[in-house]
């Protein structure tokens, strides 16, 4: 493992250690059903809180002024992941029994709420207005790929694909991205750049992890899609390319190679706009974040 991995793997005891501090200090709840250590902190995978605390440091914010962002992203997350079970009716999660099948579904859905109400409470305790517009959106945005994945449960278009992982892996790591700008002090227009580079970011994300897990053999993708994709989606017409090609070709080690080379594009395109909101250095802690990632999928 290089040096700037171990970097992020010590970014995700930080965020463990201060989620379970504030879970047990705000929630009933969990403290009565001792899920915190046997089943919260095996949830979710710390990418999205790991992000937010990366785009932070790269723009001069200290660890201190971003970490209940960074929970509060998390928690947010891990109540989707509950809720999607649900949805799915899945019986594990991460190879252990899904909420809903440890504790049943009223209790399951009882924790999601909790969790997710928590994660917001951080997000807004910093009252910055950009703040607030973003995690309003983010919900928005979660709420309704959640419902447009499960009214597609049988047959998916592959631009109706991409708007799905856009709003929801893309929202969350967008969120991420943006909030560390918002809380630097960034203008709109800056915010906004950043807010695309997360989303973009976890819209590769989820391409390479839902090629990995082959879930394109359960969900028959077809090529007759009944949407537009929005403009906001970045490089749309490349990532339809990559789903076709893989959806025929099963090639894991180029579609990885692809996305990767998009990626490396995308932050390359960011160091290079008007103020250098990232620098040549910080680039490197990205492009690093992003093989983090990607290795951790593969």
């Amino acid at each position: 493992m290089s040096r700037q991995h171990i970097k992020f793997v010590d970014k995700v005891e930080l965020i463990n250690n201060r989620m379970n501090e504030i879970l047990l200090e705000e929630s009933i709840l969990l403290n009565q059903v001792d899920l915190v250590d046997d089943q919260i902190n095996t949830i979710g995978k710390r990418y999205r809180p790991t992000l937010l605390l990366v785009t932070g440091e790269s723009i001069g914010l200290d660890l201190t002024e971003l970490i209940d962002a960074a929970v509060g992203i998390e928690l947010v997350h891990d109540s989707s992941l509950i809720f999607d079970d649900i949805i799915d009716e899945e019986y594990t999660r991460r190879e252990k029994l899904s909420l809903h099948k440890s504790y049943g579904t009223g209790l399951a859905i009882g924790i999601g709420l909790t969790l997710s109400a928590i994660g917001i409470k951080l997000l807004l305790n910093y009252e910055k207005k950009e703040i607030k517009k973003l995690v309003s959106q983010m919900l928005v945005d979660l709420s309704e790929g959640a419902t447009l994945e499960k009214k597609h449960d049988i047959e998916i278009g592959i631009d109706d694909y991409l708007i799905i992982c856009t709003l929801k892996s893309g929202s969350l790591f967008g969120t991420a991205t943006s909030i560390a700008a918002a809380l630097a002090n960034k203008s709109p227009y800056e915010i906004n750049r950043f807010l695309d580079l997360g989303r973009l970011i976890g819209l590769c994300y989820q391409l390479m992890d839902d090629i990995v897990d082959k879930r394109f053999d359960k969900k028959r993708l077809n090529y007759q899609s009944k949407s537009k994709i929005p403009d906001n989606i970045p490089i749309q017409s490349e990532l339809s390319s990559l789903l076709e090609f893989n959806y025929s070709n099963s090639g894991l080690s180029d579609s990885s190679l692809i996305l990767r080379d998009m990626l490396r594009r995308a932050l390359k395109r960011i160091s290079e706009l008007e103020n250098e909101l990232i620098s040549e250095k910080n680039l490197h802690t990205f492009q690093s974040f992003t093989e983090y990632v990607f290795k951790k999928v593969i």
